[in-house]
């Protein structure tokens, strides 16, 4: 049963009024004869210490009636529900979790669910449900294989919410808790009747992240290795004669196709340009910017240091043509040429708020002071985010936005041992590279926080029943009870 106007339940408080009445109605005395008033002596009235309950059974029923009165007046509706759409019961699984072995560490709790009368369902756009038959299948045999599109958790989240949007609908969700798997704004709350499980991970990646042609037969390329923990960069030169290379205990092989090179490992390719001049790198900056670029340029003299990348840094009042990247540090708004054919980093102009929070570079927390934040665009996505969810390095095509600084009163990023590892993807960006990257996400970073709770709509294919005439004939018999025991009481 529902109200259809609830806000008429408050003149259920009219049952004060018969209870008012009761207690301060003072009952009549009886007479007494008596041959003399001379010795009786005058008291006060006790009726204010005497007050207690009498014909209980009369004053209950008159507040009885004042109930259905108010009830009557809020509307009443019986909603008579469609038994097979009363309620849904689903386990829904992302598929890096049903096709690689972590399916054996969930099996059981999945298994003991579907007893229950939970569905099975994959966590894609079209929620699948697996038969019994398909499900039998991956039990037994859930070989490993690689997510080659990674899909946002986040972005599915609404489809979710919509198909099990009833407050008596169960949702148990299990994913994994890698970060390649969340992208943009995080949700701001996660409906009450979902349940959202992550699972570790263990998985291990290699890819190509760079190559350079630093003679006619001499190549360096940079070799990208990510786990669950970090991810770390090594170079190794080569010939191109020489068609594999080890990394990690593991024979990598390669080839050279046009401007491309292909780095075969297992079932899995990588694909970069095969850059044949040293990357140039051009910083423009004015005078209020000057303590980033110090910055900036150290650890891009990492960078080259550490990886034996060539890497041509100027500084120069004007956008040089043959920069592969640019720093834009400047007040002023960025020209439109200086965007083509290159990426570009612009770093925050608007105010600055002071927040608390840090970063996680590897796993190593890195303290940030002020963030400068500003609405995003529908299009522009998130490379950095904070442990708090601000976001700290965006991407729109081809430009990057840095939404705090380098210099201490911005954050601890400057003298962080790690900012050329977070500066090499940047400089040198690898195509698939979301793919690749199997960090782990803190639980805080990736599941909203808020729990939103769910109403029951009113279903159009329901009957409703209007309850109004029934509560109306029930006051008016009880009206007319109340009144026969109120007559027979008084003769």
């Amino acid at each position: 049963m529902s109200f259809l106007s609830p806000y008429w339940l408050f003149a259920a408080s009219a049952i004060l009024i018969p209870i008012a009445i009761h207690l301060w109605n003072k009952r009549q005395g009886k007479t007494v004869r008596i041959g003399s008033l001379r010795w009786i002596e005058e008291s006060a009235s006790s009726r204010l210490n005497s007050i207690k309950l009498t014909q209980v059974g009369l004053l209950l029923l008159r507040c009885v009636i004042l109930l259905l009165l108010a009830a009557a007046l809020a509307e009443p509706v019986w909603m008579q529900l469609d038994p097979k759409k009363v309620s849904k019961k689903a386990v829904v699984v992302s598929p890096e979790l049903l096709y690689t072995a972590a399916l054996q560490r969930i099996k059981p709790a999945i298994d003991t669910l579907v007893k229950q009368g939970f569905t099975l369902h994959t966590y894609t756009p079209g929620m699948q449900e697996i038969t019994p038959e398909k499900w039998q299948q991956l039990s037994i045999n859930p070989a490993d294989s690689s997510i080659n599109q990674p899909q946002n958790y986040w972005r599915l989240l609404p489809l979710l919410s919509e198909k099990y949007n009833q407050p008596q609908d169960s949702v148990i969700l299990f994913t994994s808790d890698q970060q390649r798997f969340f992208a943009g704004t995080k949700p701001a709350s996660l409906p009450e009747n979902i349940t959202w499980i992550p699972v570790a991970t263990e998985t291990e990646t290699t890819w190509l992240q760079t190559a350079t042609q630093l003679n006619a037969d001499s190549l360096l390329l940079l070799i990208g290795h990510s786990s669950r923990d970090n991810i770390t960069y090594s170079s190794q030169r080569t010939t191109l004669a020489n068609k594999s290379i080890s990394s990690n205990g593991k024979q990598l092989n390669f080839n050279l196709s046009g401007d491309y090179i292909q780095l075969i490992n297992d079932q899995d390719t990588s694909q970069v340009i095969l850059q044949k001049a040293p990357f140039q790198v051009a910083i423009l900056s004015g005078k209020s910017q000057q303590p980033e670029v110090i910055y900036i340029k150290a650890a891009l003299n990492a960078i080259s240091s550490y990886t034996g990348l060539p890497i041509s840094l100027t500084e120069t009042a004007t956008a040089d043509s043959s920069a592969n990247f640019i720093f834009w540090l400047r007040s002023d708004a960025l020209p439109e040429r200086i965007k083509e054919g290159r990426n570009v980093w612009l770093q925050a102009v608007a105010k600055p708020t002071a927040v608390k929070t840090s970063v996680t570079l590897n796993t190593m927390p890195v303290k940030i002071h002020q963030v400068s934040q500003a609405a995003l665009a529908p299009n522009e996505s998130i490379k950095w985010r904070t442990a708090t969810g601000e976001a700290l390095l965006t991407k729109q095509e081809n430009v990057y936005y840095f939404w705090s600084g380098f210099a201490p009163q911005w954050s601890d990023l400057g003298q962080s041992a790690q900012l050329p590892e977070l500066l090499l993807p940047v400089l040198f960006p690898q195509p698939d590279f979301t793919k690749y990257d199997v960090r782990a996400s803190a639980e805080n970073q990736f599941m909203p926080t808020a729990r939103t709770p769910l109403q029951a709509s009113i279903n159009s294919d329901a009957k409703q029943q209007n309850l109004l005439p029934w509560f109306v004939l029930a006051a008016f018999m009880l009206f007319l009870v109340e009144r026969f025991l109120a007559i027979r009481r008084t003769t």
